[in-house]
């Protein structure tokens, strides 16, 4: 059971792949968003779907978790040790790698600061005059 619901996950990530190849352009290029507010709104969407993975890993793991109670219980068994090592060996690599994803999460608050202190209030004000203006000859 431990082993299909791995299995299970990384067809989710091969779907979500070839989800992402169609977003490219006939030339190759990723095709670009009308405007900030669609490239955030993908970017919503993609943390939506990813807390949703982490939702069915978090499930799977639960599940896990009863699964192979039993097996601890007979811990010292040749048959339960191979199935123990395997599932161990597959949540140590796993384990690797959700290591990794929360590393990279933590860093967005950090890269967002950033860009934050990379505006200045000038640049803000120009954009806001800018559009102001924009949307004024349009009403004309």
């Amino acid at each position: 059971h431990a082993l299909a619901l791995w299995a299970r996950l990384a067809s989710n990530r091969a779907g979500q792949q070839a989800m992402a190849l169609s977003a490219l352009s006939a030339n190759g290029w990723r095709k670009e968003p009308e405007s900030l507010c669609s490239r955030i709104s993908e970017t919503e969407a993609t943390a939506h779907r990813l807390q949703e993975e982490l939702s069915t890993i978090l499930r799977g793991l639960a599940a896990l978790k009863e699964q192979v109670r039993d097996a601890d219980d007979l811990a010292g068994d040749t048959e339960t040790e191979k199935i123990r090592q395997e599932v161990d060996d597959v949540l140590r690599r796993q384990g690797t790698v959700l290591e990794e994803m929360v590393k990279s999460a933590e860093s967005f608050p950090r890269r967002w600061a950033q860009f934050e202190l990379n505006i200045s209030q000038r640049k803000s004000l120009l954009l806001s005059i800018k559009a102001r203006r924009a949307r004024d000859q349009a009403e004309r």
